[in-house]
C-alpha cells in the first residue's frame, strides 16, 4: 500500500473506539465493563443503533431486562428493519416471561434475519412455553438448518415432539442430541420422560440413571425414577426415589407430586402418604 492511501484511511472516531472496546469485553463476559463502553459510545453518538443493540444485550447478560428491552426500543427506532434488535428485545420478553409478546418480536427478527438461527432458537422456546409445539418444531427446524451443531435446539424439539405425542420422533431427536452431548444430564432426562410416556418404565429408568452419572444432584431425574417406578406399580423404588427427590428440592417437587397422576395408583397407600407429609 502507498504512503498516499495510507493518508485516506480515516482514523476511528472515539465513539467507535469504544464500540470496538465493548465488543471485546462482551466476547469474553465481562458485562458491565462492556456496558460502560457502549453507553459511552452513546454518548458520543446516539443514532448507532447498532449500539443501541449491542448495549441491550449487554443488559439482558447483566439479567437487567426491563432496561435492555428500552435499549432495544432505541434501536428499532432508529432502524425498523434491524433484525437483531427485535430478536434481541423478543428474547429479553421471553426473560420476563411475556411470551406472547417474546414470539412477536422473535417472528418478526426472523422475517428479517432468516439466517439467524439464535432467533429460530429463541422463538422456537417461546413457543414451547405457549404450548405451541407445532410451530416450535418447525422453528427448531430452521434453527437446525443453519446450525446442525445445535444440540440445545435438538433437544428443545424433543421436548416440543413430546408435547404433540409424536414420541417415537422425540427419541430420534433427542437421540442425534445425546450423539453431539452425549454427558449433557438434562437431555437425558428427557428422554426418560418420552420412554415413560411409552410406557417403557425400564427403559426410562436407566436414561435416569445415565444422567445422574452425568449430576448427581439433579432432582428431575430422582423424581422421573420416581415416576417410572410408580407406573410400574414398585412402591418401595417410588418412595426411595421421591425421597432423594425431597432431599434435593422438598418444596418444589412436594407440590408437584400432589397433583402429578403418574403416582394415582400409589396416591393413598399409609407409606406414600406419610412421605408426602413428612
Amino acid at each position: 500500500m502507498s504512503a498516499g492511501s495510507d493518508a485516506t484511511l480515516s482514523k476511528p472516531t472515539r465513539a467507535e473506539l469504544f464500540r470496538g472496546q465493548g465488543d471485546a469485553l462482551y466476547a469474553i463476559g465481562r458485562y458491565s465493563e462492556a456496558l460502560a463502553r457502549f453507553q459511552a459510545a452513546l454518548a458520543l453518538n446516539d443514532q448507532e443503533h447498532a449500539v443501541w443493540t449491542l448495549q441491550g444485550f449487554c443488559l439482558a447478560a447483566l439479567k437487567q431486562f426491563e432496561a435492555a428491552i428500552e435499549s432495544f426500543n432505541q434501536a428499532i427506532a432508529r432502524c425498523p428493519a434491524y433484525g437483531l434488535a427485535w430478536h434481541g428485545k423478543g428474547h429479553a420478553l421471553a426473560k420476563l416471561s411475556h411470551f406472547e409478546e417474546a414470539v412477536t418480536h422473535l417472528e418478526r427478527a426472523v422475517k428479517l434475519t432468516p439466517d439467524d438461527n439464535k432467533a429460530w432458537y429463541n422463538l422456537g422456546t417461546a413457543q414451547n412455553q405457549l404450548r405451541r409445539y407445532k410451530d416450535a418444531v418447525a422453528s427448531f427446524e430452521h434453527s437446525l438448518k443453519v446450525n446442525p451443531q445445535d444440540h440445545r435446539a435438538r433437544y428443545n424439539q424433543g421436548v416440543a415432539l413430546g408435547g404433540l405425542h409424536r414420541y417415537e420422533e422425540a427419541l430420534q431427536v433427542l437421540q442425534l442430541a445425546l450423539e453431539q452431548r452425549p454427558n449433557a444430564h438434562y437431555i437425558w432426562n428427557q428422554r426418560g420422560t418420552v420412554l415413560i410416556q411409552m410406557g417403557r418404565y425400564a427403559e426410562a429408568v436407566e436414561s435416569f440413571d445415565t444422567s445422574l452419572s452425568h449430576q448427581i444432584d439433579n432432582p428431575n431425574a430422582w423424581y422421573g425414577k420416581a415416576r417410572a417406578y410408580a407406573m410400574a406399580g414398585d412402591l418401595e423404588q417410588t418412595l426411595r426415589n421421591l425421597y432423594r427427590t425431597f432431599v434435593l428440592s422438598p418444596y418444589l417437587y412436594r407440590v408437584m407430586v400432589q397433583i402429578d397422576a403418574h403416582f394415582d395408583e400409589l396416591r393413598h397407600h399409609p407409606r406414600f402418604q406419610q412421605l408426602i407429609d413428612a
